[in-house]
């Protein structure tokens, strides 16, 4: 079985603007659910904003729309009504990225909804959520992250290491959703009835820095902390840093533990650092001058020969392309687009049974699939 195969034969309707709802349903489309983008005729923001590369064709929209198929439908219009409630009544998971609300105003409520498929999952992926006094507030990345600790001075929560830039909130949200709808579908294989799951970008944001998160908050409950490394600034010190190698790239240092400890300093031949403790100016000197006398390609080699936890941080997205083990697992696709032309996209973080991650559809013009689809689904075959 390949990656596209594991929810072959799974129908989702993507109702959505913006990043949160696309990201959910390219999760499933990735895994080969067939996924239907449902738009209006003016289309989705998320194709003409954040940069073109040809009209109409954004990195955002290539990227978060691939293995999708796209209709356009009016909820005010009678054809356009009638095409919407037969994929609804179609499909296994219905993917509400709106505001909160939205879908209800045009008459379809959770109790609509489930008259149309009692078997249907629904899922809304907001802001906020659909409960609690900010559930009403329009949301973006930025206020999401800043509600779950992100932001505070502008810099990293004091010890959370929550982080909500680069599209962080929607992208913890999107995961979280995913997971959730795939327990459910295996729920319902068991229960034969449909299941309404919210999630809230801001708490999946918090959820992903949750060990961070719970050690601050029941700090002042440690009893004993003598097995936890207690570092200057909470994220770091001279175990835990980057380092310049010979030819001045980054490495990322971690050494934390005190067995590897001890394995690194016996394969550089440094007894007098094994009870260097975790701080100190001293000790940061001699590991810069350690870590500065190799490349990046020795310290690779010694890091799998040694066992020890040393590796290219890699800042910039050439370093990236041509990483050697990124490359390897498949995680960019160069792929070529219709109208849009060459593209690089990233992939998924999952090899399943050993098989390359590969891209069934590109991502769709705006109501690319509106004949195709134009009695719902059909019989029309999955994605």
């Amino acid at each position: 079985m390949t990656t596209a195969g594991l929810l072959e034969g799974v129908r989702v309707v993507e109702s959505a603007s913006l990043l949160t709802g696309a990201a959910t349903g390219l999760l499933l489309a990735d895994m080969g659910a067939d996924v239907v983008k449902v738009e209006s005729p003016s289309g989705d923001l998320m194709r003409f904003a954040l940069g073109q590369i040809t009209a109409g064709n954004s990195p955002a929209h290539l990227q978060l729309n691939r293995n999708k198929r796209s209709v356009t439908a009016d909820l005010r219009n009678r054809d356009d009504v009638a095409r919407w409630e037969n994929l609804i009544a179609g499909a296994d998971i219905l993917i509400d990225g709106n505001a909160v609300g939205t879908l209800a105003r045009f008459g379809y409520d959770a109790v609509r909804l489930a008259a149309l498929n009692p078997r249907l999952i629904r899922c809304t992926v907001t802001g906020f959520g659909r409960t609690g006094p900010y559930s009403s507030i329009p949301a973006h990345g930025l206020l999401m992250g800043a509600v779950a600790g992100a932001y505070p001075g502008d810099g990293a929560a004091e010890g959370a290491a929550v982080d909500g830039r680069g599209g962080g909130p929607a992208l913890s949200a999107a995961t979280a959703a995913a997971t959730a709808i795939c327990a459910a579908l295996y729920r319902r294989e068991r229960s034969g009835e449909g299941i309404d799951i919210d999630i809230s970008a801001a708490d999946a944001l918090l959820v992903g820095s949750m060990l961070p998160i719970t050690y601050a908050a029941n700090k002042s409950r440690m009893s004993d902390t003598s097995t936890l490394p207690i570092l200057a600034d909470g994220v770091s010190g001279p175990r835990y840093r980057m380092y310049q190698t010979a030819e001045g790239r980054t490495v990322a240092f971690a050494a934390l533990e005190p067995s590897m400890w001890l394995r690194f300093c016996k394969a550089v031949d440094r007894a007098d650092l094994v009870d260097a403790g975790y701080e100190s100016d001293w000790l940061s000197s001699q590991l810069a001058e350690l870590i500065g006398d190799r490349t990046l390609a020795e310290w690779l080699s010694f890091a799998a020969t040694h066992r020890v936890s040393v590796g290219p941080a890699n800042q910039t997205v050439e370093h990236l392309l041509i990483d050697e083990q990124l490359t390897s697992r498949n995680v960019f696709c160069e792929t070529e687009h219709p109208t849009a032309g060459a593209f690089t996209a990233v992939g998924l973080p999952a090899v399943i049974d050993g098989n390359e991650f590969v891209i069934r559809r590109h991502a769709p013009d705006l109501g690319e699939h509106n004949d195709e689809l134009a009695d719902g689904w059909g019989c029309a075959g999955g994605g």
